[in-house]
């Protein structure tokens, strides 16, 4: 292999390592609640790209939620506001740390983040607006399993509409495709939801 093909080798493993890392938040207190609030209609390239004040973090949570942002209490927006301005403000960010407000986002929908597939509800945004056993945006994980236990074909289905999105089932507040699940994630979801009771 020549020198070129290597240099070109080695540039394009420096860009895939980078488009990894800006794919997903910096861990920090609050990481959970603005991945549920925020992931569930942007990527994450929406917050990494930008470096904004508290005041414009402020300004910009206010304008999501009166374009309809899944609801989050004073607390919530509190934990978001301060972990955007201090991970993505305008002054170098501190190392990653845990999630210490990860135990919020768990009391608020029943799953735990802890869990493999609590992480993936966690990170892919369906917490924003689903809880294990109450209904918040959308129903209740238990609600939609009791609806379709009976259903052979109900896995499929419901991958579908995860994957595209739509309006009507459940009423007319209408739920974002969702991208960011692999079809192999989506896949355990799904079986996770269908096997709540």
């Amino acid at each position: 292999m020549s020198l070129r093909s290597l240099a070109a080798v080695a540039a394009l493993a420096c860009a895939a390592s980078a488009a990894a890392q800006d794919s997903q938040l910096v861990s920090g207190p609050g990481v959970g609640l603005v991945n549920a609030k925020c992931g569930t209609c942007h990527d994450v390239t929406h917050i990494t790209r930008s470096r904004l004040t508290r005041d414009e973090w402020t300004d910009n949570f206010v304008n999501m939620v009166s374009r309809g942002m899944p609801p989050a209490t004073d607390a919530e927006r509190a934990i978001i506001i301060d972990y955007l301005v201090t991970y993505y403000g305008p002054h170098p960010a501190p190392p990653p740390s845990a999630d210490t407000h990860a135990d919020a986002a768990a009391q608020a929908t029943g799953i735990d983040p802890g869990d493999p597939i609590g992480k993936l509800l966690n990170t892919s945004g369906c917490t924003a607006c689903h809880a294990l056993d109450k209904p918040l945006v959308g129903p209740a994980f238990k609600a939609i399993a009791a609806r379709y236990r009976s259903d052979a074909g109900a896995a499929a289905r419901l991958a579908a509409k995860v994957r595209a999105g739509g309006a009507g089932t459940w009423g007319q507040t209408p739920m974002p495709p969702n991208a960011a699940l692999s079809d192999a994630e989506l896949r355990q979801v799904v079986d996770w939801v269908l096997a709540r009771k």
